[in-house]
């Protein structure tokens, strides 16, 4: 089985075959985010599995140039990336596309997941106030799993690649260590996806909001 047919069956098989029209939005919504929560623990875990991996998946997650037209289908960079940003991977997976990148001196990690929209009628508030809701995933211990719901801190708006992006800024509730966290959330016009930018900062102090903006600030277009 695909990587791609292997998160599809995933989905399937964690959420039905859900029509938003029969569920309405605000179902959808939440659908939609524990697809991003629990999908994103999945394909974290899948990539650790080199067993699995020795297939397809781990042979487009290691070619430069599919890796790099994955980040390209999820956002266009600048070339090279700001200092201190070094690009870890990216994989397509079915519907889920998912880029990872990383600043080893500032300590944070920053997760791209392009996702299906829920429709017109969603909002970028309405998506970051869901996931902040749920919680996270914390990759910061041996296991993956959620944070927990995120105590927000702080929250605003920014220009990104032409794009409005919502955001907020907190720590989460279940982890043994209060890591500071950032989720944000941007849907491009005209097109039918969102995408989730999930910052996790490796200090449990204040989260290091100008080494995110600097590489937010690095985005072309989505």
């Amino acid at each position: 089985m695909t990587a791609r047919n292997h998160a599809g069956k995933y989905m399937r098989s964690k959420f039905g075959n859900v029509s938003r029209n029969e569920r309405g939005l605000a179902t959808w919504v939440k659908i939609l985010i524990g697809v991003m929560i629990v999908g994103t623990i999945s394909i974290v875990a899948i990539i650790g599995s080199v067993a699995w991996l020795a297939g397809s998946a781990y042979k487009d997650m290691t070619d430069p140039k599919k890796s790099k037209a994955t980040l390209e289908s999820i956002a266009k960079f600048e070339d090279p990336l700001p200092k201190g940003w070094q690009f870890g991977m990216a994989l397509p997976l079915g519907p889920i596309s998912v880029a990872m990148i990383s600043n080893d001196k500032a300590k944070l990690n920053i997760t791209l997941l392009k996702l299906p929209s829920g429709g017109k009628d969603m909002t970028n508030e309405v998506v970051v106030g869901e996931y902040a809701a749920k919680g996270v995933p914390d990759m910061s211990g041996s296991g993956t799993k959620s944070s927990g719901p995120i105590t927000v801190e702080n929250k605003g708006k920014m220009n990104v690649g032409g794009e409005e992006l919502a955001y907020v800024t907190g720590v989460g509730s279940d982890t043994s260590k209060k890591y500071a966290q950032f989720i944000g959330s941007v849907i491009p016009k005209n097109k039918d996806s969102v995408i989730i930018v999930q910052g996790q900062s490796l200090d449990s102090g204040e989260y290091p909001m100008e080494e995110t903006k600097a590489l937010l600030g690095a985005i072309k277009s989505f």
